[in-house]
């Protein structure tokens, strides 16, 4: 008897090892800070595969490793990093900032201020990037009827089979607006909704300012006054999610009021939300400031524009990382600009990209990642053969 009672006590601890195991497996996080110790949101995990892993939150914690070893960390304002997971002293990943930054220019007095930019953009599932994109955006801003003005065009495109149309009609249509500079950064977009009362903003001694609504934490902004910029970091899709939460329990409680139901409805609500979970849109912006902490659109330095998703008929995730540098900026006349942009007009094929990015100083991809762009590009050519 005493021998079955053993026995049966030894099968529910492995059991319970078991499932600690599993468990701790499962949940293994981690933390990606700079080398100040500060947390860097929206880094985007990829593994040896080029597969999404996931994307760091605001606070730069990185929910599951989902059992990778090692793994990539990319981030627009950040040295690309690869990091073995079992040597990580207290789960935390230290990335260095690049030294990326725009000289002073004289200010002229021109009709235009002329900013370009280059922009690449990756689509990631969960087999690796399967969508690459390069390109220039000539943004221009007029003094006089204080308008923007962007046009785009692709350097190259990499692209994995079949999916070629449907990416370049789903995501390459978007490239316009989400590459371009605008005259209201994220910045001010922000105070704007501080001013309106949609969210609040508290700061610190050392110069960080925290933005949230009546639920959560939505972002931060960072203002280094010695070194004239700020960076600003924010979530607008869970602010967008939000807002709709709170429209439709407003509603919910005038229908109620009204004695009205709608199950129909609520059903529909319902499974929207189920297929929203987990979706996010991230912004990241580096502007320069002057002497007062003001900027223009011609102070742009770099920025990052990410989308985190799921597909609606399977539970496949994916993330669209788009990543832009100014890469030169001056005072021009419309006559100028109008030469400018006929002399810009060239295709590039991946080398020429890559010696462009080292051209202007343009961080390059982690190495095992841009090997997987690389094959995107080698696929485009056999096709082409």
């Amino acid at each position: 008897m005493d021998c079955i009672y053993r026995n049966n006590v030894l099968r529910i601890l492995a059991a319970l090892t078991f499932c600690l195991v599993m468990m701790t497996a499962k949940g293994q996080a981690l933390t990606v800070v700079d080398t100040e110790g500060l947390p860097i949101s929206f880094v985007s995990v990829t593994n040896d595969k080029g597969a999404l892993v996931g994307t760091t939150d605001l606070d730069g914690r990185l929910a599951d490793t989902k059992g990778n070893t090692r793994l990539h960390f990319t981030h627009v304002a950040f040295e690309p990093i690869v990091v073995n997971c079992d040597t990580l002293s207290q789960k935390r990943v230290v990335m260095t900032e690049i030294n990326y930054a725009l000289g002073d220019i004289e200010v002229k007095p021109k009709e235009l201020a002329y900013v370009q930019t280059y922009y690449r953009l990756i689509y990631f599932d969960e087999d690796g990037p399967i969508y690459y994109r390069a390109g220039v955006i000539d943004n221009t801003y007029d003094f006089a009827t204080h308008k923007v003005s962007s046009k785009t065009r692709s350097l190259a495109k990499g692209s994995s089979g079949f999916l070629r149309f449907i990416i370049s009609t789903l995501v390459g249509r978007y490239i316009d607006r989400w590459g371009q500079l605008h005259e209201t950064s994220t910045y001010r977009r922000l105070l704007k909704s501080v001013k309106n009362g949609n969210i609040s903003i508290t700061g610190d001694s050392l110069g960080r300012q925290t933005l949230r609504d009546t639920v959560s934490v939505l972002g931060y902004v960072e203002t280094d006054t010695a070194a004239r910029r700020r960076t600003t970091s924010f979530d607008f899709w869970t602010l967008f999610k939000h807002q709709e939460a709170t429209k439709a329990a407003k509603k919910a409680a005038e229908d109620a009021a009204k004695g009205k139901t709608s199950k129909k409805k609520d059903k529909k609500d319902k499974n929207e939300n189920e297929d929203d979970e987990g979706d996010n849109h991230s912004y990241y912006e580096v502007y320069a400031i002057d002497g007062e902490g003001r900027s223009r659109i011609d102070d742009f330095v770099m920025g990052q524009f990410m989308v985190n998703g799921h597909h609606r008929s399977s539970e496949d995730s994916y993330t669209i990382l788009l990543q832009s540098y100014a890469t030169d900026r001056n005072y021009i006349d419309k006559k100028e600009y109008k030469q400018l942009r006929k002399d810009n007009k060239v295709d590039m094929n991946i080398f020429e990209i890559k010696q462009f990015e080292q051209g202007h100083n343009i961080p390059p991809m982690e190495a095992e990642i841009q090997a997987q762009i690389d094959k995107l590009f080698e696929k485009e050519l056999s096709k082409k053969k």
